[in-house]
C-alpha cells in the first residue's frame, strides 16, 4: 500500500527543492538586467524586493509544512497551507505585475535604441553621401549621379537576386551593401589635380594615366578606414567598387587588368551603372544619348566590356532603368 505521507513529503521536499533553485537563478539574471530597465525602475526594484520576500516566505511555508507532515502536526501543516494558499494569489499576481514592468521597461529600452540606431545609419548615409558629393563635384557631377547609380546598382541587384544565378552570394544585405558603397565609387578623384579632372577637352595619354590612379587612390582611403574597424562593414564591398569598377570583362580594363570573374561581381554591376548614367548624361564634350541609344551600346559591349550576365540583368530592367533616368534627371 502507498503511504501518502511518504509521497506528500517527497513532493513538498522536491517543491522546495525547485523553488529554492529558482530564488537563486531569479537574483542572478534580474541584476544584470537592471542595465535595461531605463524607465520605472524604482517602481521595479519595490517589487522586485516584495517578490523576493513572498518567495522566501514560499520557502519557509514549504518546509513548516513539511515539518508539519514529517512530525504529524496536523494541526500546524493545515494553517501553513492554508496561509500558503491565502497569500499565493498575491504572490502570483505580484509576479506577473513585476514581469510585466520589466517586459515593458524593455521594450521602451530596446525602442529608444532602435530609434537611435536608426539615427545613426541616416547619419552615416547622409555622411556618405556628402563626402561622394564632394568628390563628384570636382569632376562637373551632380548629386543627382549619386543617386540615380545607387539605384541602377539595388534594380541590377535585385535582378541577378532574382534570377538565383547568385543565390549564395547576392543577399537582401549584400544588396544593401554596394547601394551604400556605389556613391563612393569615384571618391579617389579628391587626388586627382583640377588641371586634369576638370579640362573641358579630350585628354593626352599621360593625363589619362593621371586618371586611371583614382582607383588606387579611393581604395588606398577606404583601405585605411575599414582598417581601423573591429567588425566587417560594407566598407569591404566598397574597395572592390572603388578599385576595380573600371575594369572590363575582357581585360583591357584599368587599374588591374582584371578579366572575367577575376572582376569582383559588386566592381562588374557599378560598372554598368556608371556606364549607363554617363551614356545618358550631358557633358562639355558630347550630348546625353537616348535611353534606347544607350540600350545599343551596353548590348554591344557584352562580353567585351561587360559581364554577359549584368547585361541580361540590365536587359530584364531597361525600364526601370529608364524611369530612374527621366525622374531623377539632372
Amino acid at each position: 500500500m502507498i503511504d501518502m505521507n511518504a509521497v506528500a513529503l517527497l513532493l513538498i521536499g522536491l517543491g522546495g527543492s525547485v523553488m529554492a533553485v529558482n530564488i537563486w537563478k531569479y537574483k542572478t539574471l534580474i541584476n544584470p538586467a537592471e542595465e535595461f530597465f531605463s524607465l520605472e525602475k524604482q517602481k521595479i526594484g519595490m517589487l522586485y524586493k516584495i517578490h523576493s520576500l513572498l518567495m522566501w516566505f514560499f520557502l519557509i511555508g514549504y518546509f513548516v509544512v513539511f515539518l508539519g507532515i514529517a512530525l504529524k502536526l496536523h494541526f500546524l501543516g493545515n494553517i501553513s497551507v492554508g496561509v500558503i494558499f491565502f497569500f499565493g494569489a498575491f504572490f502570483v499576481s505580484l509576479g506577473i505585475l513585476l514581469q510585466s514592468s520589466m517586459l515593458l521597461s524593455i521594450r521602451r529600452s530596446h525602442d529608444d535604441l532602435v530609434k537611435k540606431n536608426q539615427q545613426l545609419l541616416q547619419t552615416e548615409n547622409v555622411t556618405i553621401l556628402a563626402l561622394a558629393y564632394l568628390a563628384e563635384m570636382r569632376d562637373h557631377e551632380t548629386g543627382a549621379h549619386l543617386e540615380r547609380t545607387s539605384c541602377y546598382v539595388r534594380l541590377l541587384g535585385n535582378e541577378l537576386r532574382k534570377s538565383g544565378q547568385y543565390a549564395d552570394y547576392v543577399s537582401p544585405e549584400y544588396i544593401d551593401d554596394i547601394v551604400k558603397a556605389a556613391p563612393l565609387h569615384d571618391i579617389g578623384k579628391v587626388g586627382i589635380p583640377d588641371a586634369i579632372l576638370r579640362k573641358p577637352g579630350k585628354l593626352t595619354r599621360e593625363e589619362f594615366e593621371i586618371i586611371k590612379n583614382h582607383c588606387d587612390y579611393g581604395a588606398n582611403i577606404l583601405e585605411m578606414a575599414e582598417a581601423k574597424l573591429e567588425f566587417q562593414s560594407f566598407l569591404r564591398v566598397a574597395v572592390k567598387i572603388v578599385r576595380s569598377h573600371h575594369e572590363k570583362w575582357d581585360g583591357s580594363g584599368y587599374p588591374d587588368g582584371l578579366r572575367n570573374d577575376e572582376i569582383p561581381l559588386s566592381a562588374r554591376i557599378m560598372a554598368l551603372a556608371d556606364v549607363y548614367d554617363a551614356l545618358r548624361s550631358e557633358r562639355c564634350y558630347k550630348k546625353a544619348f537616348s535611353h534606347e541609344e544607350a540600350c545599343t551600346v551596353i548590348a554591344e559591349g557584352k562580353g567585351t566590356h561587360f559581364s554577359p550576365d549584368i547585361v541580361e540583368a540590365f536587359m530584364r530592367s531597361e525600364r526601370q532603368f529608364r524611369l530612374v533616368s527621366t525622374t531623377l534627371a539632372d
